[in-house]
């Protein structure tokens, strides 16, 4: 609560109202050193009065403030107690929430195991129930507000500019009829002569610094309003309800969910059985998106077949429905059937071939099929656990829903929708306009009919499936593929609210339960094609193994029928096998070993089976996959009685390393022996010497690629994360030192240090794995800061650590554009944080408190600001560090912004509805213009920035009505009294709030000559009086606010302009921003802060700089007429000299700088106003600059030199502020790089002295791990401006491409090895991309860089790049006005002579000798030969124009120029004539309609060659 003092309150005694404490001590100590007794004043609402205070006292103890009040309400005075607030009991209530579980029992790991500290923690977080904090009474706020309105209603209306809209057409009519005003023109300007303004002349009569403070400090407190409580309203709680809605509660995530049936898999005959695998895969991500749903539909007598091999069968087993979820839908989603059958002799073609020529319904092929089925029955109880791939089939999803839809357009009650979607949990630009996402909704289920495509055993990897998916999409006309005759019968749909029998990815089963036992419904797990930004909310630990590919290629052996068996062991036992592998189709749920189906006679098989384990929650060094090669004998020899299996060898994969589960792809060895004892300690590359020697096949070579890819919610997978997490674990105590992580040993005496690091690196960590254990990372971040940690028998300080990496998590959590905010701009996730999740880590009490808002704390710290003693605030800033003080100006900053003045609302009854449509309507306003879709919203992004923090901040000027502190004016329809009391009151608070802060600021500035930090401290506090500048303000505070403004131009006018160069810059802009005011009193008050900003300036080139630049914005920013009437208004003899002074000084500068461009639209200033005053004298001295300035630029042309750029950056604690700064430096036009790092390395060689210093010099990022922290170092790199290609439309002439430059780049070269160069077919190139805060030319010769984009090049790219290079300087040489026949000799030269390294012929017999296999890289290899074709074309041109240049004794080298271009053009010839013939098929109108770019070419082109038709456009 808020205690609210009220003044003269009748039930408080007399004795305590006459004196404040305060004076009373004042005054004791006053007398005790001899000093006479001193009159005190003080202000209350009604005015001022002053009192005498006796000369002396008896000395009492102060009253208990908190003793009396309680004193107080136990009396049991309703109206005291109603007056000075109600006090419940107990106002809150925590209420604990069960959690809402899908399944029948939660997912919690398996019983009987002593679970790891974070696996325990976990489990824990996702089981416990929510913990709901809510309050009891709400609602008694505006009571006593609503008392006090009464006083209210005598309040002075304050003006603000915000509120102010003149009309131009009434101002200028105003203007025009006001003949009292004498016209001043320039010609008459005479300073001596004019008669001082009387607005402005008592505002800079002033005989010392000393009578500017008294005088200022008078004005401040006269009409002061003596009770801030009384115009600050309460905390509306209804509106507080809607303004903070209760956040979503944590669930599952799950995307967009289908229902896929199987109804049937029918081929033309049935003589085995047969199993399917189906799964969805993102073409467009080249990801394969769900894990595998087995399923069969076998008759009895084919399951009869296989009874040998399938002891049991689980129900669970035999579903033929799956769900599947999709977060990002895309048209380029295919459903997967794949067939396989149990393995028997032949090749693929051999088993297919009865399906291909046989059916059921003929009579002469009944005793044949009965031969197939017996022998298959043969096969089945012989190879029963052997499988082989058979058959594919695939579905596109969108397709089949859209097939739906167009047969059901007619029927308008189940009429399907298909709408697009902005993600709920992310904003990406990813999709493209024609792939966005989709809403699936209230389409009839989809039945597609697929038939099946024989699978050929040279094509299984996932690789060949997308490129046989991406001919599927380009092309109707598949390639030549075999059909076996049959098809498959899907039903697909969207997921019901209750789906019978449905279990879970881990078998658990989903709420309801059904009462009968329908068959089995799985879930089937989806692996998002992006990222999901959802903490995790279940237990979940899987492990998906892929075998990839096994090489037995280069070793003499029988092997060719190979298979292999996996096991998750726990040991080296045979019997610590594992039942944790899930079961397919048909079979038990869970296996202690699987065999990967079998290609038959093929020594270096492809593998495309999925093994999904269910991983122990405690692994241990023992726990590992073990692999057993197999050779399969398929045809039964005479006389053999054993085994079909035939050993090949060994391998395995432990699942820890360095305690962390192992991920990712591997190559691992294959060991032909027995395995050694205590073979699963290490890994197989890593097997320590064994007696006898283990022999390895090949060598120890890598042999076996296998991926393992898990999905864990216990697993962290992110090294940060689980560095902290295994670090915090470590201060429970139980764990012994050293510590071992990773691959590091931490010792006792290191521990704390570790910790800390390892919370600050958390903020380093991914973003999805950081949101993924959001909840755990910020609990554990909460208890650090909430409970003393002892480490090595001493308590840790690591609370503020803690705190300021909880700011941090916080900020980038809030910042990044991937994650959702409501509508109020909360960040969701952290928003469902602290309403279900958060508990302070107090395991005793589960006590939750909860403090005023801020808005509330502020209030009450203006409220003392403002009641205590001037002299006491005076000392308290005087004793305060100079750290703190900053603080202290920060705090100043943000109570302006709090309490800033919104503005009246509309006249009328404000509509609530109406206020919301207009919300809504510009919500979706800014999605369109700001959604990132298509160019021209990427263009409006780009130029926006992409910095994670920066880049990524939502836009708060476009929603002011979430930014800072909403009005609660707007909980309840109103009226037109009621709005303009509010805002009457919000206008006298606002202007109190901040001369308060005012009031403060002239202590702090009055205390700056007793304190070292002057200069600190003055740049502070014009730092928040112009933040206040920049709000809206009342023209009551900004007339004390320009005071003290040239108060401080007056006392420390040469430490402004000379140290607070930037703020200057403001300054400038912010005065003069006032001076075109449209209220009178304003524009008088900054023409007076601006004359003595020039006054106190006289010497400061850059505060001229500064007034020149803003005038020319402020002026360019707003219409002429208004320009001239603002200016001309008022003070119109210092507007005139300000306005003219500055053209002129800003002519000369750019003059001198050579720019004559700029020259223009500086007179575009001046002009206006001497036409105005009929100024023909300076009319025509200013068109003669004109004329002289586009003479130069005619005259001077290409052979200006700008400037020249280049990046330094600062490395080492040395620098202090500095360090890993970057900056861009703008050099004189010709400066090399070594002269610049030879200035620099000399300053700062002065500055730390010898051997400090250290120049790095290439251009690679910096490893500051690698730095040695007692130095300082510098990078220097040369920078070229750079330009999109749309920028480059309107940048022509060589000014426009040395203007305003923001964006500079260079390149790095580096190869995959390493090295920085190499052969041209591994030379790659990096492209950094650099954006500064501000434009050059600026008035510093330094600009920080704010932004760092990057991006690769290829070789091929390079080569590209480098071409077009070549291109353009042979174009640029050979059509110059003035040709240069020295510098096109060199450029030709170069470019056809057969000895240059590296030269086009050997770049184009690198690249272009031979098509490229990925199909990829066509359309790279297309665009350089149509690059090599313009270069040609350009070394003709240039050939014949030096033909033109050469003088008689040059002849002999024109023909060995034309000899070496004529060898080179016939070299290249094959090159370029060789086309890709995919990149030119004709193109054939579409029988039927599709989503088609080409449907849009024109049928003249119709069967041509489109590409030919490019390259022609390409080489023009």
């Amino acid at each position: 609560f808020c205690f609210l003092p009220h003044p003269l309150h009748p039930r408080l005694p007399l004795s305590h109202l006459r004196h404040s404490s305060a004076e009373i001590r004042k005054h004791f100590s006053g007398t005790s050193h001899g000093s006479l007794p001193h009159h005190r004043h003080s202000h209350s609402a009604s005015g001022s009065f002053c009192f005498n205070i006796p000369q002396s006292y008896e000395a009492v103890e102060p009253v208990d403030l908190d003793e009396f009040l309680m004193s107080q309400l136990r009396s049991g005075d309703a109206e005291l107690m109603q007056e000075l607030g109600e006090f419940p009991d107990d106002d809150l209530e925590v209420e604990l929430v069960e959690r809402e579980c899908r399944t029948i029992r939660p997912s919690v790991p398996e019983e009987g195991v002593e679970l790891d500290p974070h696996v325990r923690d976990c489990v824990q977080s996702y089981t416990q129930p929510w913990l709901v904090v809510s309050r009891r009474t709400q609602g008694y706020g505006w009571i006593a507000y609503s008392e006090r309105t009464d006083a209210n209603r005598l309040l002075q209306r304050q003006m603000f500019e915000f509120d102010v809209q003149p009309d131009k057409q009434e101002q200028l009519v105003k203007l025009c009829d006001d003949t009292t005003r004498t016209t001043l023109t320039c010609s008459d300007f005479n300073l001596r002569a004019l008669q001082p303004d009387r607005r402005v002349e008592n505002l800079l009569r002033f005989s010392s610094p000393e009578e500017l403070d008294r005088f200022n400090l008078e004005a401040r407190n006269s009409n002061r309003y003596g009770e801030l409580f009384g115009l600050y309203p309460p905390i509306d709680e209804e509106d507080a309800v809607a303004i903070r809605p209760i956040p979503d509660c944590p669930k599952e995530h799950f995307g967009q969910r289908i229902l896929v049936r199987c109804q049937t898999i029918k081929f033309d005959i049935e003589i085995e059985p047969l199993f399917a695998t189906m799964a969805l895969y993102d073409l467009k991500e080249k990801k394969k998106i769900s894990e595998n749903f087995h399923f069969d539909i076998n008759s009895d007598q084919m399951k009869g077949f296989l009874r040998v091999h399938t002891p049991h069968t689980d129900a669970s087993t035999l579903a033929r429905s799956a769900v599947f979820s999709i977060s990002y839908p895309s048209p380029d989603i295919y459903l997967v059937i794949k067939i396989e059958k149990v393995l028997q002799q032949g090749e693929i073609g051999d088993c297919a071939e009865p399906y291909m020529v046989l059916k059921e319904s003929i009579y002469f092929g009944k005793e044949k099929l009965e031969k197939l089925r017996n022998q298959a029955e043969g096969f089945c109880q012989r190879l029963g656990r052997y499988r082989m791939p058979f058959a594919f089939a695939t579905v596109n999803i969108m397709s089949a829903i859209n097939s739906t839809l167009e047969r059901d357009t007619s029927d308008t009650d189940s009429k399907g929708t298909m709408e697009k979607k902005g993600l709920p949990r992310r904003n990406s630009d990813r999709f493209s306009v024609m792939e966005d996402n989709y809403i699936l909704s209230g389409f009839k289920p989809a039945v597609p009919m697929c038939t099946f495509i024989k699978q050929e055993g040279e094509r299984l990897s996932d690789e060949d499936l997308f490129k046989f998916l991406a001919e599927i999409k380009r092309s109707s006309n598949q390639r030549r593929v075999k059909i076996i005759p049959g098809y498959l019968k899907l039903e697909v749909s969207l997921v019901p609210e209750t789906v019978p029998g449905c279990l879970s990815p881990e078998l658990i089963p989903v709420k309801p339960v059904s009462e009968k036992n329908p068959r089995a419904v799985k879930e089937v797990l989806e692996f998002p094609s992006s990222e999901v930004y959802v903490p995790h909310n279940i237990y979940r630990n899987l492990l998906y193994v892929y075998p990839l590919r096994l090489n037995l290629t280069n070793r003499l052996t029988s092997a060719r029928n190979i298979t292999v068996k996996i096991q998750f062991m726990s040991g080296e036992d045979p019997s610590c096998a594992m039942p944790v592998i899930f079961g397919k189709s048909s079979g038990p749920e869970f296996l202690q070993e699987v065999y990967t189906p079998v290609t038959y006679h093929n020594r270096s098989p492809d593998f495309y089976d999925e093994i999904k384990i269910r991983l122990p929650a405690r692994l241990t060094e023992k726990h590992h996959l073990l692999l057993t090669f197999y050779h399969i004998s398929c045809q039964q020899k005479q006389n053999q009685t054993g085994s079909v299996e035939s050993l090949i060898g060994y391998s395995w994969l432990p699942m820890l390393n360095n305690d962390r589960l192992q991920t990712g792809q591997q190559c691992l060895p294959i060991i032909l022996d027995k395995l050694p004892g205590n073979y699963s300690l290490h890994s197989p590359e890593k097997l320590p010497a064994q007696v006898p020697p283990v022999k390895w096949m090949e060598n120890h070579k890598g042999l076996f690629n296998l991926e393992l890819q898990a999905v864990s919610s216990v697993q962290t997978q992110d090294s940060h994360l689980e560095r902290f997490f295994t670090l915090c674990h470590a201060l429970e105590g139980k764990t012994t030192f050293p510590i071992r992580l990773g691959d590091e040993k931490i010792s006792e005496n290191m521990f704390e240090h570790e910790l800390k690091l390892s919370i600050i690196s958390l903020s380093s960590s991914g973003l999805e794995p950081l949101v993924l254990f959001l909840h755990q990372v910020l609990d554990k971040l909460f208890r650090l800061i909430m409970q003393p940690m002892v480490i090595a028998g001493q308590t840790a300080n690591l609370a503020q650590i803690a705190f300021e990496s909880v700011v941090s998590v916080v900020n980038s959590l809030h910042n990044s554009q991937e994650l959702a905010k409501d509508h109020q701009g909360r960040n969701c996730l952290l928003a469902t944080y602290l309403y279900f999740v958060f508990r302070l880590p107090d395991t005793q009490h589960e006590i939750h408190t909860t403090a005023e808002t801020s808005r509330n704390l502020l209030m009450c710290f203006l409220w003392i600001i403002k009641n205590a003693d001037q002299n006491l605030v005076q000392r308290w800033t005087v004793d305060m560090p100079l750290s703190q003080l900053s603080r202290l100006l920060e705090l100043l900053t943000i109570c302006i912004s709090c309490f800033e003045y919104r503005g009246k609302q509309s006249s009328d009854k404000v509509s609530t509805q109406a206020l919301q449509k207009s919300q809504q309507a510009k919500v979706r306003l800014e999605e369109a213009l700001l959604g990132g879709i298509g160019a021209r919203g990427q263009m409006m992004k780009r130029v926006g920035g992409n910095d994670r923090t920066l880049g990524q901040r939502e836009n708060l000027r476009w929603r002011k009505d979430l930014t800072q502190w909403r009005q609660t004016n707007d909980r309840q329809d109103k009226s037109k009294a009621e709005l303009d009391q509010e805002a009457i009151i919000s206008g006298n608070l606002a202007t109190e709030t901040n001369l308060i802060v005012l009031d403060l600021l002239e202590m702090i500035v009055q205390a700056v000559p007793l304190a070292d930090c002057k200069d600190n401290v003055v740049g502070g506090v014009l730092k928040v009086l112009l933040h206040s500048l920049t709000c809206n303000q009342s023209t009551t505070f900004l007339s004390h606010c320009f005071s003290t403004l040239r108060a401080l131009i007056v006392k420390f006018g040469d430490l402004l302009f000379e140290e607070e160069a930037e703020q200057c810059a403001d300054l400038c802009q912010k005065v003069l921003h006032y001076c075109s005011s449209c209220v009178d009193g304003n524009r008088s008050q900054a023409c007076a802060t601006l004359y003595l900003i020039m006054r106190y300036s006289y010497n400061s080139a850059s505060v001229r700089h500064h007034i020149t630049q803003h005038l020319y914005s402020v002026l360019h920013g707003k219409t002429d007429l208004d320009a001239r009437l603002a200016m001309s208004r008022d003070a119109s003899y210092v507007a005139i000299y300000i306005i003219y002074y500055c053209s002129l000084l800003l002519t000369i500068v750019h003059l001198q700088g050579g720019l004559y461009e700029a020259v223009n639209e500086v007179y575009k200033v001046i002009v206006p106003i001497l036409e105005a005053h009929r100024d023909f004298r300076r009319l025509a001295s200013t068109h003669d600059k004109l004329q002289r300035a586009f003479e130069n630029i005619i005259q001077k042309g290409h052979k200006r030199m700008f400037g020249t750029y280049f990046r330094v950056g600062f490395y080492g604690s040395k620098f202090g502020d500095l360090d890993e700064q970057e900056f861009i430096y703008k050099e004189p036009g010709i400066t090399h790089l070594p002269e610049i790092s030879h200035r620099l390395e000399n300053f700062y060689s002065q500055c730390f002295g010898d051997g400090v210093l250290e120049m790095i010099k290439d251009s690679t990022p910096v490893d500051r791990k690698k730095l040695n922290p007692n130095k300082a170092y510098v990078q220097i790199t040369f920078v070229e401006p750079y330009f999109d290609d749309y920028e480059m439309k309107d940048r022509l002439t060589n000014f426009e491409k040395n203007f305003n430059l923001r964006r500079f780049m260079y390149t790095t070269p580096f190869t995959k090895s390493g090295r920085p160069r190499g052969e041209l077919n591994e030379q790659y190139k990096r492209k950094t991309i650099l954006t500064t805060m501000h434009a050059f030319p600026y008035i510093k010769t330094r600009i920080n860089v704010i932004q760092k984009e990057e991006f690769d090049l290829t070789p091929i790219e390079v080569a590209i790049e480098d071409m077009q290079k070549k291109t353009r300087e042979l174009a640029e040489a050979t059509h110059r006005e003035k040709p240069d026949a020295v510098m096109l000799q060199m450029v030709l030269q170069g470019s056809v002579t057969a000895t240059v390294n590296q030269g086009p012929l050997e770049v184009a017999q690198v690249f272009l000798n031979e098509i490229p296999a990925d199909p990829k890289l066509f359309r790279h290899h297309n665009k350089l030969r149509l690059c090599f074709k313009e270069f040609i074309l350009r070394c003709g041109e240039a050939i014949e124009k030096n033909k033109q240049l050469i003088t008689p004794d040059q002849k002999e080298y024109q023909q060995e120029m034309k000899k070496n271009y004529n060898k080179l053009r016939e070299n290249l010839r094959p090159m370029l004539e060789r086309k890709i013939p995919e990149l030119y098929k004709p193109i054939i109108k579409p029988h039927s309609f599709k989503r088609n770019s080409l449907q849009n070419v024109s049928r003249g082109y119709q069967g041509k060659d489109v590409a030919v038709c490019q390259e022609t456009s390409s080489v023009s």
